[in-house]
């Protein structure tokens, strides 16, 4: 497969600086750009969702947080949002959940690595797999993967409380498409349209790469997803 050059470009750029959110790190992971988080929870505890590429970069993160990771939680299977993974699984003992319509595409992560010629490989930890829309309790939190196919077969959309985790589905001040296999836009049109009838406009969107917004400022302000949304709508 021939990496598309734009899109790598689009995801190696540097993201713009954001405040920090209470409650919630954001992990900017150096090389391949992409954003992992770290949700608090009590005595010490956190969630990790979509673990990237940087493992010194979050181990570094928890170490000064003095938190403990419970589990982790993916948006989809790729490469930059499964890649650290299986340390953490390693080091706590812990599950990492994923739909279960993405493993073909974690599958894949070493294969679309080597496409974009970055030199390594990954271990993939063993998933603990999900079905579409499932709710699941952890730590005391209610966490709703919410299915948004389009980008990659089973790609989710996180809740949890007023955060919004949308991986490379929804983008604060763009969109997030990169001609990979699996990627079907008039899907993750129909799936997004159905995305904004589940959640509020008060959510915090928090996606792959990039800055975050609530989803109002995201559906106002943001001009080429409003023109992406406009094709084929009927």
């Amino acid at each position: 497969m021939e990496a598309h050059p734009d899109s790598l470009r689009e995801l190696m750029a540097e993201p713009t600086p954001e405040p920090a959110l209470v409650g919630l790190r954001v992990v900017r992971n150096r090389g391949f750009q992409s954003n992992s988080y770290v949700l608090e929870l009590a005595e010490s505890k956190c969630l990790v969702i979509d673990p990237g590429l940087d493992d010194e970069a979050m181990t570094a993160e928890l170490e000064t947080a003095t938190l403990t990771p419970i589990a982790v939680l993916c948006t989809h299977g790729h490469f930059d949002h499964v890649g650290g993974a299986a340390t953490l699984q390693r080091r706590h003992g812990i599950a990492v959940h994923l739909e279960r319509r993405d493993l073909k595409t974690a599958t894949m992560s070493n294969f679309l690595l080597a496409a974009f010629k970055l030199g390594r490989r990954i271990e993939l930890p063993d998933f603990t797999l999900l079905d579409a829309d499932t709710a699941l309790e952890v730590g005391g939190k209610v966490a709703r993967f919410w299915s948004v196919p389009g980008h990659t077969p089973g790609s989710t959309a996180i809740a949890i409380d007023d955060h919004l985790f949308t991986g490379d589905s929804l983008y604060a001040r763009r969109i997030g498409l990169s001609k990979l296999p699996g990627e079907n836009p008039t899907l993750l049109r129909a799936s997004l349209r159905r995305l904004f009838t589940l959640v509020g406009e008060h959510v915090r969107v928090l996606p792959g790469h990039g800055g975050h917004a609530t989803l109002a400022e995201v559906r106002v302000g943001n001009e080429e997803l409003k023109r992406f949304m406009a094709q084929d709508a009927s």
